[in-house]
């Protein structure tokens, strides 16, 4: 009796999954026969992003050859169609899935430049958000702080490789300032004051970054990232209790960041009197003010 129990057990668990692989074969053929009815195409743009929209993510995957819309699923190649999207150089990541519907599904996040770089040769590229080099566009212009100066870093020989991959190669790293300039518009750009008061740094011949400001006409010598927040502190105070109450924006030539409690101001030349070459000023922090609601 036991036997017979155990026989009958196997056999109806064997016909239930044998019937569901039936099924499964079923709905497997009648996807695969299922054509595409639609192509849905989502580009992200956060922060003003205009890389590319979806017309031109639509052009792309028209121009591998796949017209998609009333193609059947079979036929249509996604692992290839996210491969071409994800080898664009304005795509940070590209995800391409069928719904079960027919549908075809696109999901496209664009890069996010965080700097542009004007090299010594005069070429031009970004840095992202991600510390990975990224070519210029003919279609759009990134809002974004701009470097010049003594960068000799061309595009061609770092575009394989992350501002981490660049900092691990010693001889990389010792004639490279993108790591400094990464790390400087990473922290202006999470600070809403100080991402609308700098829009220029420029690499000096001894290669301090030099802060060229939108308010005033100083030239402001940072030096490099050593005691980042530290500096940019002092010169919030520098700003508050100083050039703000004394009303002496157009004073200064140069304000010298590098030296610890302290800043070193360049007085401007006067051609009548003989000038004051340079002050130093100690500077007591204080907190950053909060902004109050109107």
């Amino acid at each position: 009796m036991k036997k017979l129990k155990k026989i009958l057990f196997i056999t109806t668990w064997s016909a239930l999954i044998i019937g569901l692989m039936l099924c499964l074969g079923f709905v497997n053929k009648e996807q695969d026969s299922l054509t595409c009815k639609s192509l849905d195409i989502k580009v992200n743009q956060d922060d003003d992003l205009y890389f590319l929209n979806k017309i031109d993510i639509a052009q792309l995957i028209h121009d591998r050859g796949d017209s998609i819309i009333g193609q059947p699923k079979s036929t249509i190649n996604i692992p290839e169609i996210e491969y071409v999207l994800n080898n664009q150089s304005d795509v940070a990541n590209a995800e391409v899935y069928a719904t079960i519907n027919g549908e075809i599904k696109v999901e496209v996040k664009q890069r996010k430049p965080v700097i542009r770089i004007i090299n010594a040769n005069g070429e031009s590229y970004y840095l992202d958000d991600e510390g990975k080099l990224m070519p210029l566009s003919d279609k759009y212009t990134a809002r974004v702080i701009i470097a010049n100066g003594y960068i000799l870093e061309p595009y061609a020989r770092r575009y394989m490789y992350t501002i981490e991959d660049i900092g691990k190669d010693s001889m990389a790293k010792e004639n490279s300032m993108l790591d400094e300039l990464y790390a400087m518009a990473k922290y202006i750009n999470a600070d809403e004051f100080w991402k609308a008061q700098v829009k220029q740094i420029y690499i000096n011949a001894d290669r301090d970054m030099e802060i060229v400001p939108l308010v005033g006409d100083q030239k402001i010598i940072f030096g490099d990232t050593t005691a980042m927040d530290e500096k940019f502190k002092k010169l919030l105070t520098f700003y508050q209790q100083g050039l703000n109450i004394t009303g002496w924006w157009n004073k200064y030539s140069s304000i010298n960041l590098k030296f610890k409690n302290q800043i070193v101001c360049t007085k401007k030349i006067n051609p009548v009197s003989k000038p004051v070459i340079s002050q130093s000023i100690p500077v007591k922090q204080t907190e950053k003010p909060t902004k109050k609601k109107v």
